[in-house]
């Protein structure tokens, strides 16, 4: 199990020659959209990441802007938790959050194969498609998600951050104590804050595929102990149709960083083709949250 840095987080001034290669890794983060992957405070933008870039170049462009092609949708009302599926039509939106200088990734609800669905178009690009929702913890339930993947094009691998452009990730961002990140970790919240206008997470689960390691491995981010991803596809197999899960969200909480969750901020789903010869599709079913019934928080 990997262990989590339990060091107070120590005032920038107070290590200076600490700062310049903590720079050097926030803003490679930065140019990584997983560090962001499901922060919780933002300035919603008035126009869609496709009018902003067509007003601007990348690196000008709004870090979060609204999902006008999923908000709304039947895929956005089947992905809203149970306990909200009443709620008001703010429940059903969703947002676009990419990082200045990258080019965002197309999402959009389509029908694939008489489901409702996104899909998520990646050309050199990345950012998340978010929804942000507060689950306290004793109300952490399951979690169910499903993809489809047409095929092995990427070769992607999900344990080597070189080929790191995996096709379909489910996100999952935590609330938690940061008086116990490291003096690295702070700092690179620091510069997120800075850079982006949100913190770094305090921990991020990530529901990923990968073609080399095995199913339930945990594959921690190389940059970053707070962004750790955990493995429930693995190999060649399952392509070109549905693939279906559904997690007990705290037991992988458990598993991946070893504490008891905090409050459940936003859930996401992600794909980038950074690295790709062309352009990677993938298809995501709705992203449903199952919050704990009372009565059984009760027995």
């Amino acid at each position: 199990m990997l262990s989590l840095s339990a060091s107070p987080a120590s005032p920038v001034s107070a290590r200076p020659y600490a700062f310049a290669p903590a720079v050097c890794v926030a803003l490679a983060l930065m140019s990584g959209v997983s560090l962001m992957a499901g922060c919780a405070t933002s300035a919603k933008s008035e126009k869609s990441a496709a009018e902003l870039e067509a007003d601007d170049p990348p690196e000008s462009v709004a870090t979060l802007g609204p999902a006008l092609n999923v908000s709304g949708t039947p895929w956005a009302a089947l992905s809203v938790a149970a306990s909200q599926a009443h709620s008001q039509s703010e429940a059903l939106e969703w947002e676009i959050f990419r990082v200045p200088g990258k080019q965002s990734t197309d999402y959009r609800h389509v029908q694939h194969e008489g489901r409702d669905a996104v899909l998520a178009v990646a050309d050199a690009s990345g950012s998340i498609l978010r929804h942000r929702l507060r689950l306290e913890p004793s109300s952490l339930g399951r979690v169910s998600f499903s993809w489809n993947v047409p095929d092995a094009a990427s070769g992607a691998n999900a344990s080597m951050p070189k080929l790191d452009d995996v096709p379909v990730r489910v996100v999952l961002a935590f609330e938690g104590d940061r008086k116990r990140f490291s003096m690295k970790n702070a700092l690179l919240s620091e510069l997120s804050q800075l850079l982006t206008g949100e913190p770094l997470p305090y921990a991020t689960l990530i529901y990923s595929w990968s073609r080399v390691s095995p199913s339930g491995v945990v594959i921690a981010n190389d940059q970053t102990d707070r962004i750790r991803k955990l493995v429930v596809e693995s190999g060649d197999g399952g392509y070109n149709q549905w693939r279906s899960y559904e997690r007990d969200v705290r037991v992988d909480f458990q598993k991946v960083f070893g504490e008891e969750p905090g409050a459940l901020l936003s859930f996401a789903v992600f794909t980038e083709g950074e690295r790709n010869l062309g352009p990677l599709r993938a298809w995501y079913g709705p992203v449903v949250l199952r919050p704990e019934p009372v009565a059984a928080l009760t027995r």
